[in-house]
């Protein structure tokens, strides 16, 4: 069972920008933009590929945030 607050809706969606303090925006999981079908994948399996070592292991999603002010991207758990 995949434990990600994110994707689960229990843990804050926002976040302040760095570069602004605009507010940024959860875009789903980064895995979800690899291809046309990895939003259909199982999460055990492209939680492998998100860039982060430890999220399969920790059950916490990488998740993509982009500041709705500046547009800055940021790459977030």
């Amino acid at each position: 069972m995949q434990e990600c607050g994110l994707c689960n809706g229990w843990a804050e969606s926002e976040r302040h920008c760095p570069r602004c303090n605009g507010t940024m925006m959860d875009q789903g999981r980064v895995t979800d933009f690899l291809d046309d079908y990895s939003p259909y994948l199982d999460q055990k399996y492209t939680d492998l590929v998100d860039g982060e070592s430890y999220s399969s292991v920790a059950e916490q999603c990488v998740h993509l945030f982009v500041c709705e002010d500046c547009g800055l991207n940021d790459i977030q758990t």
